[in-house]
């Protein structure tokens, strides 16, 4: 077995990044990473090879320390790569921030969200499944449950002794019946998972194809999934194909925007997301993130809370 380190620097990137934050923000691209004393563990896929990830990170901004493990040679730069695409680094955030700054609403949304990046799905099915399954669902249940899904039917990797797994591929899940399924807990949403798996292998490319589709195309393709509405995905476009003009609605971000901009209006899911779109455009992904931290951490959602 081959190990390794290095570093990602703060002048690596452009803008803030809290590791913490951004792993533990209740994002639907999977669960967090397995933490074990103050350091996050991820197999990941490169070229092949699945590669053993640790990371860690002492406060916001500062230098990123990286260990890898494999049984094979790997490309220290494209492990560098994957863990910069998977937490957002090679986006210019500093955008956001310029943004934030010009609409008098959103000026203290910055500062509850330094650091806060996107958490992206590593395998955009993942993805896809962890969206199905957090719809009308709590993040503690959904987490559970894909992590189940994981350890009982994913690939087991063995690094220093310690059982590490990946998640399914499509043809893998369709191996789990609807009564495993339904005893990790994804209830009613077994059927969803099964079918929208059958659709995507129906599919040549199908995840090559997204991406390189509009986000307005990608939304009508992957809204025909079976158990996919509206806003899981948007969850799906943006976590799992990088899609930063998805704006995931829900009734906290429904609640969330209409009260910077529609006060005292009732306004559908739909339009909140056609709104969005028209307003922040390429920024909608983060607005969205960064709104219902803000609302979270600011004392917003409790005032919200007791409007309703």
């Amino acid at each position: 077995m081959m190990d390794d380190s290095f570093t990602i620097e703060y002048d690596e990137y452009k803008g803030d990044f809290d590791l913490e934050l951004t792993m533990n923000s209740g994002q639907t691209s999977q669960p967090p990473w397995i933490k074990k004393n103050d350091k996050y563990y991820e197999v990941l896929s490169i070229s092949d090879v699945d590669v053993l990830v640790e990371i860690s990170q002492d406060a916001l901004n500062s230098t990123l320390d990286v260990k890898y493990f494999a049984d094979d040679d790997v490309n220290p730069h494209l492990i560098k790569d994957k863990i910069k695409y998977i937490f957002d680094l090679d986006y210019d955030v500093t955008q956001v921030y310029d943004y934030l700054n010009k609409m008098p609403e959103l000026n203290d949304v910055y500062e509850f969200n330094k650091g806060l990046r996107l958490f992206k799905a590593q395998y955009p099915y993942e993805c896809i499944i962890s969206s199905i399954c957090s719809a009308n669902n709590s993040i503690k249940r959904w987490t559970k449950s894909i992590r189940d899904i994981k350890e009982h039917n994913g690939k087991i990797t063995k690094f220093n002794d310690e059982k590490y797994y990946t998640f399914p591929t499509e043809h893998e899940f369709l191996e789990i019946t609807s009564n495993q399924l339904k005893e990790y807990g994804v209830g009613y949403r077994d059927k969803y998972m099964i079918n929208s798996t059958n659709m995507i292998l129906e599919k040549e490319d199908f995840h090559k194809n997204i991406q390189e589709l509009s986000y307005e195309e990608a939304f009508k393709n992957i809204m025909e999934l079976e158990g996919v509405g509206p806003k899981v995905a948007d969850c799906i476009l943006l976590y799992g194909y990088n899609k930063h003009n998805a704006y995931p609605v829900d009734v906290w971000i429904n609640r969330i925007t209409s009260y910077l901009y529609f006060p005292n209006q009732k306004v559908t899911n739909k339009q909140i997301m056609n709104f969005a779109q028209e307003k922040f455009g390429e920024y909608s992904g983060y607005i969205q993130l960064y709104l219902f931290n803000f609302a979270r951490l600011s004392g917003l959602m409790d005032k919200l809370k007791k409007q309703k």
